[in-house]
């Protein structure tokens, strides 16, 4: 029997690497994306294509050819920074997903996983449920709901949307993991920070939390590549329908655990300097996760913030042997 055709988008990115490696075992796995992919990647160049996917005309002659079952659509401007222009979340996120969606409706493919965000919730102090208000204060969170509701308003398609939380740390066997530059996430900068001994900034002291910093529910990457391969399996023989799904840990920690569970493990001691908050920072962002755990019959098995700090610790131990910095 064939295996399925998966196709990613954004699979040069941190969670797309790693995707690829997880499935391309149990599955016939092709990769698309702007920017190269990194050396540590272990792709195959003959499964990899380089196209910026606002070239609708490029991507459709590439889909033909492949004809993939499922497309795993992870590719977008992912950094939030309000600095960064409307232009630039609308061009790489809605209306690259507008061109996917088009040509799948052009050659027949019915069946996307779309990666969104918990950014398109309104802010809230307590556990985040899918049916919960949808308000994005930021200009990232905006262009992934309005790319969310150009799924849900596709009939033809059936999608599953995965509202992601704050994905993190390494695979371990083969080893890879998030590399971005510069890095932009807490537990990465985190550890990099003090591995070489620097001081280490959190934004903002003064939230209404326990400790004063703001609460992330933070997923291992694992997790999230298994709930990817469970979503597989799910919509395979699926004609139609759309799915909203969390996906974290369902459990909350502040910046300021975060930092001193790190230095514990790492036997390292340093004064946290305390900034200013970023505009558009929630104090409290963590989910509920019944629903994933019902429909695709996951649950997470990596996530405990011990392990998710371990296994990044691993990863930049790497990254250092290699001379790669990413602080």
């Amino acid at each position: 029997m064939p295996k399925i055709k998966i196709l990613i988008t954004g699979s040069s990115g941190y969670i797309g690497s790693c995707l690829n490696i997880y499935l391309k075992k149990s599955f016939e796995v092709y990769l698309v994306d702007k920017e190269p992919y990194q050396k540590w990647s272990k792709v195959s160049k003959k499964y990899f294509y380089r196209c910026d996917l606002k070239n609708k005309i490029k991507f459709k002659k590439f889909i033909l050819k492949i004809k993939p079952d499922i497309i795993i659509h992870l590719a977008g401007q992912s950094t939030v920074d309000e600095s960064i222009s409307w232009k630039n979340y609308n061009d790489n996120n809605y209306l690259v997903t507008k061109n996917i969606l088009s040509i799948m409706n052009e050659v027949g493919i019915n069946k996307i996983i779309f990666s969104s965000t918990a950014a398109v919730y309104k802010p809230k102090d307590k556990k985040i449920y899918e049916k919960d208000v949808t308000a994005p204060s930021s200009k990232y969170g905006k262009s992934k709901l309005k790319s969310e509701n150009l799924l849900t308003s596709n009939k033809k398609i059936c999608s599953i949307i995965f509202r992601f939380f704050n994905v993190c740390s390494a695979l371990k066997k083969p080893l890879i993991g998030e590399y971005h530059k510069p890095e932009t996430h807490l537990i990465p900068i985190m550890i990099s920070k003090f591995s070489k001994n620097k001081v280490m900034e959190i934004f903002g002291n003064d939230y209404n939390t326990k400790d004063g910093t703001c609460i992330r529910d933070y997923i291992h990457i694992f997790d999230i590549c298994n709930a990817i391969k469970k979503s597989i399996y799910f919509i395979k023989n699926k004609k139609c329908g759309n799915y909203k799904i969390n996906l974290g840990s369902g459990k909350g920690y502040s910046n300021k655990e975060i930092a001193n569970i790190a230095m514990k493990l790492m036997r390292h001691k340093t004064n946290l300097q305390y900034v200013k908050k970023r505009k558009g920072d929630s104090q409290f962002l963590v989910c509920d996760i019944k629903k994933a755990k019902n429909i695709l019959g996951w649950k997470p098995k990596k996530s405990t913030i011990k392990n998710i700090i371990l296994n990044e610790i691993y990863w930049n131990k790497y990254l250092l042997k290699k001379n790669v910095s990413r602080v």
